[in-house]
């Protein structure tokens, strides 16, 4: 949870510290007193044709930037101050330019790059309270924003994890309706199998066939002719049958 004195920081808005470049040239004038007059689209206009005759001027950057700013257009503002900081001997001009260089930065949420502005700011000119508050509301939403964005990353993580942990779940489940399935299956197979044997064991066994008559006689005879007085009974009892008594006829 943020102090009373953290978030009084963070509220208070950037200080501007700007002082108008200072220039003989027309346009540069009627732009600074428009601007003086909260007139920045009036200003605007008179630095643009200001810069187009003198493009090689840090000061009239600057007051291009300042004009931009104004009207919220950050961007083009940090242009204009990144210009103005890349040329002239001034080192108070630069100094300002690099500390509106930051607050343009710190509009388009680049605290880290707004922070280095900063500290140039302070390098070129250490008196400059506007540029020391800047920098500690700078550093401070430089650090809310990376503690945001290690969140951001420890909260993918937790994300991938948690369906990483969902992935394995739902193998497992799977797995488990796999073996309930193949149980199931054995279980039927082994039912169908006792089935098959119930009714096998039901049906009637085959009955063994008879002995070959032909084949019975044939080796009666072979044992009586080897006795022949076996076999001499034999034929005299078959001839008795086959007489046989004589039919009555009453």
């Amino acid at each position: 949870m943020r102090s009373p004195a953290v978030a009084l920081i963070a509220a208070l808005p950037l200080l501007f510290g700007f002082k108008m470049f200072e220039s003989r040239n027309s346009e540069v004038e009627k732009g600074n007193a428009a601007m003086q007059a909260g007139k920045a689209e009036e200003a605007l206009a008179h630095y643009d044709k200001a810069v187009a005759k003198l493009p090689a001027e840090p000061g009239v950057h600057l007051d291009r930037g300042s004009a931009l700013y104004a009207l919220s257009r950050f961007d083009e503002a940090r242009q204009e101050f990144l210009r103005a900081t890349e040329g002239g001997q001034d080192q108070t001009l630069k100094a300002s330019a690099f500390r509106n260089l930051g607050n343009a930065l710190s509009k388009l949420d680049k605290h880290k790059d707004a922070v280095e502005a900063y500290k140039r700011a302070l390098a070129l000119n250490p008196a400059d309270k506007a540029a020391k508050w800047n920098l500690e509301i700078a550093l401070r939403k430089q650090k809310e924003e990376e503690k945001k964005q290690q969140d951001d990353k420890d909260k993918n993580k937790d994300d991938k994890k948690d369906d990483k942990n969902k992935d394995d779940k739902k193998d497992d489940k799977k797995d488990d309706k796999n073996k309930d399935k193949d149980k199931d299956q054995k279980k039927d197979q082994n039912k169908d199998d006792q089935q098959k044997q119930d009714k096998q064991e039901k049906q009637p066994q085959p009955q063994k066939a008879p002995e070959n008559q032909p084949e019975r006689i044939q080796e009666m005879l072979k044992n009586l002719e080897a006795n022949p007085k076996d076999l001499e009974r034999e034929r005299a009892r078959l001839r008795a049958v086959r007489r046989g008594p004589p039919a009555r006829d009453w």
